[in-house]
């Protein structure tokens, strides 16, 4: 199912992408929400619905910040963000009470669903760069494919090389289809790896967490439970590695002299 989530996440930034700005960053917006729900599920917070709206909050506020800023970087607010999120997520868990259980663990899990609601500003931030957004495409093909690769049935240390050597090959392939002769053979397979490894690494990192057991009784009791958490956990293996790519794709960006 993750895969499915991400190939219509990635169809939607992608097709986007050809018809301008004001269609692109909608699309990002639905990265944003698809973290923003799956999220706080997936990491068995105790304050689902409140996390999910913070983590929205601030991934919808860090695009629109990036879509009205006039000029490169367009991400001078994140840090911004960050900050309050963070001091957000503080307070958040304080209104638990100080025998809250489990706070460190629900204190790092929001801080890690806030960096990742937040990165999906990258990709607004990367399509406004003067270039001509075939690394946005390159790596969204990339990281698709990666992601493809990490859901076979078989033991991670087959499909993590797998995820980046797809990867590499999805990179150069949409490279080639677009002729993006700004980003390069060499870039593009550069930037097909590190989208290789991004998913492979998160898939194996948030696979542990879905894996894990509930941190609370009687969650792991509640009707429906076992149901909602699988769609939050497909959910959040989709959308996460899409969101954290957009950094990928900016700093290559940048890196290469487009903004």
């Amino acid at each position: 199912m993750r895969v499915v989530i991400a190939l219509c996440l990635t169809l939607g930034l992608g097709g986007s992408a050809l018809f301008g700005f004001s269609v692109f960053t909608p699309a990002a917006c639905l990265v944003v929400l698809g973290v923003a729900y799956g999220w706080p599920r997936l990491t068995d917070s105790p304050q689902p619905r409140s996390t999910s709206i913070m983590l929205a909050l601030f991934g919808l506020a860090a695009i629109g910040t990036t879509w009205v800023s006039e000029a490169s970087p367009h991400l001078e607010w994140l840090p911004t963000l960050a900050g309050i999120g963070l001091l957000w997520t503080f307070v958040q868990n304080l209104a638990r009470g100080m025998g809250a259980s489990h706070a460190v663990a629900n204190v790092s899990a929001q801080v890690a669903g806030l960096v990742i609601s937040l990165s999906a500003a990258a990709w607004v931030a990367a399509y406004r760069l003067p270039s001509d957004n075939g690394t946005v495409l390159a790596g969204l093909v990339a990281v698709v494919l990666a992601l493809a690769a990490t859901a076979l049935p078989l033991p991670a240390r087959f499909t993590s090389p797998l995820a980046m050597a797809v990867g590499v090959a999805g990179a150069l392939g949409a490279s080639l289809a677009v002729g993006d002769f700004d980003l390069g053979l060499v870039a593009a397979g550069v930037l097909g790896l590190i989208m290789g490894l991004l998913a492979a690494a998160v898939d194996r990192l948030l696979g542990l967490v879905a894996d894990s057991r509930y941190q609370a009784a009687q969650l792991a009791s509640a009707r429906g439970t076992e149901k909602a958490r699988h769609f939050a956990v497909q959910l959040t293996l989709g959308a996460a590695p899409i969101a954290l790519g957009g950094v990928v794709v900016y700093v290559l960006t940048r890196i290469l002299g487009a903004g």
